[in-house]
């Protein structure tokens, strides 16, 4: 099976070709590719009818950090918070080479200094992010960057629609408010069979309400054939009627946006923090790997809507049940988790009202589309 390089490698030309059909038969072509594309798309720039755009899937501060550990960067006044924060969390802020796979400082370094981009945009939101995406705009040049996230909020002003019916919702519809923690880790996080065992007795132990997305991801096992989660002996019957565990598909946004979810234990997927932002649900960051590590101290650090379930800095180690059950009651049953749950409101509050008629996320698809179509 071929990997993305060598498929990339091998459709390269044919991309080429096709950019350049296009540009041939349209007043104006605009490409918007991700940083991995640049190096397949050769000189389609160069076309004088080409307009090409970077987007970044990941957060500002993920984007900015990298940025800072691989070039020396002007960081300027509007630095000062983000020095504050590397002086307080000190060794504990998150390395490039303790989170990303060899060769990611260069890949910054050669992004950095490609110049035949127009603009960049990510999905993310001034209201989350403002200060960063001023920052990162700063290190680059000053060309345009526009945040246009979260963009499913930005489908649903144009699609409005009927949630879906899942098993998920209708034990969401049962529940108390803010009473039920979700756990999720996306598809790209594995957990050794131990640290499941630790993650299901932690759930058990808290006595909290809970729904919990098992996918193959979760699961690591020396046998890569065998992706067998095995759970607890006896687990799912005694935790029967409080807890779900769902092995397939769930509607996140809706399981998110309900008014029985409290929580979130996530991995820090730039997308499900997002998804969790938007929705005014607070997050127990357990962050695994690439951007995560740095959207976990977003969360936890500088909007402060959330805990972190471990130190980066002893990321290797076993996350214990105690820590888990510690950490779902502290969001849930105590003073702190309630005003981490407030500034998560008030943050999605602003998130929606950045989507209005002359609203900051609003003025930036405007400007986007103004520019790329100008």
């Amino acid at each position: 099976m071929l990997s993305i390089v060598e498929l990339l490698e091998k459709q390269s030309e044919s991309l080429q070709r096709t950019c350049l059909e296009l540009s041939m038969n349209t007043k104006k072509l605009v490409i918007i590719y991700d940083s991995i594309m640049k190096d397949y798309l050769g000189d389609v720039h160069t076309l004088p009818n080409v307009e090409t755009c970077i987007f970044h899937s990941g957060s500002a501060i993920s984007k900015y950090s990298l940025l800072r550990q691989s070039i020396v960067v002007d960081v300027g006044d509007d630095g000062d918070d983000h020095e504050k924060l590397l002086k307080q969390m000190h060794e504990e802020f998150p390395a490039m080479d303790s989170c990303f796979p060899p060769g990611m400082e260069e890949f910054e370094k050669d992004l950095y200094e490609w110049d035949f981009n127009s603009g960049e945009f990510m999905i993310s939101s001034r209201e989350v992010e403002g200060k960063y995406l001023d920052l990162l705009a700063n290190a680059k040049n000053k060309k345009p960057l526009w945040a246009l996230g979260p963009l499913h909020m930005l489908l649903q002003s144009h699609h409005d629609k009927a949630p879906p019916s899942h098993e998920c919702l209708e034990f969401l519809d049962n529940q108390d408010v803010n009473s039920v923690i979700y756990v999720s880790f996306g598809t790209g996080t594995k957990l050794s069979q131990e640290q499941l065992n630790e993650l299901a007795f932690g759930l058990e132990k808290c006595n909290q309400r809970f729904i919990w997305v098992i996918g193959k991801g979760d699961h690591s096992n020396k046998n890569d054939n065998d992706n067998t989660i095995e759970l607890p002996q006896g687990f799912e019957e005694r935790v029967k009627g409080r807890g779900m565990m769902v092995r397939n598909w769930v509607p996140q946004l809706e399981i998110l946006g309900h008014s029985s979810t409290g929580g979130f234990i996530s991995h820090c997927g730039w997308n499900s923090c997002m998804e969790s932002i938007s929705m005014g649900v607070p997050i127990i960051a357990w962050p695994n790997e690439w951007d995560q590590p740095y959207n976990a101290v977003l969360v936890t650090k500088v909007l402060k809507i959330g805990i972190s379930l471990c130190n980066w800095t002893h990321k290797d180690e076993l996350v214990t049940s105690d820590s888990i059950e510690k950490s779902i009651k502290v969001l849930i049953d105590t003073t702190e988790g309630e005003e981490m749950r407030k500034r998560a409101v008030e943050l999605s509050n602003k998130i929606k009202s950045s989507f209005s008629p002359g609203g900051v996320t609003t003025k930036e698809v405007e400007s986007f589309i103004s520019y790329i179509t100008k």
